[in-house]
C-alpha cells in the first residue's frame, strides 16, 4: 500500500495546526515504515517456502542411473516384425 505525504503551511495555519500537522505526518510514516516491514518478513517467508520446495522436488523427481541407463534385449524379434509389417510373411 502506497500514500503520499504532503507537507505544505499557510501563513494562516496556527502553531497548533502545525504541530497537529507533524505529529500526523510522524504518525502516517511510522505506519508506513510497519508495512514495510511486514511485507519485507512475507516476502522473506514466501522466498524460504519457494526455495524449501524447489530443493523437493529437485530432489525427488530427477532420476538418476548410477552407470548409464540399462539395455534390456528385445523383446520382438525385428527382422519377423519388419517381415509382417511389409507382407512379406503372414501372419500365422
Amino acid at each position: 500500500m502506497s500514500s503520499t505525504i504532503e507537507e505544505r503551511v499557510t501563513p494562516a495555519d496556527g502553531l497548533l495546526e502545525v504541530e497537529y500537522d507533524i505529529r500526523r505526518r510522524d504518525a502516517e510514516r511510522e505506519e508506513l515504515a510497519r508495512d514495510v516491514a511486514a511485507q519485507h518478513e512475507r516476502l522473506h517467508t514466501l522466498r524460504a517456502t519457494v526455495l524449501e520446495e524447489l530443493t523437493r522436488q529437485r530432489r525427488v523427481s530427477i532420476p538418476r542411473w548410477p552407470s548409464g541407463p540399462k539395455i534390456s534385449a528385445a523383446l520382438v524379434d525385428e527382422e519377423e516384425w519388419w517381415s509382417k509389417m511389409l507382407g512379406r510373411k503372414k501372419a500365422a
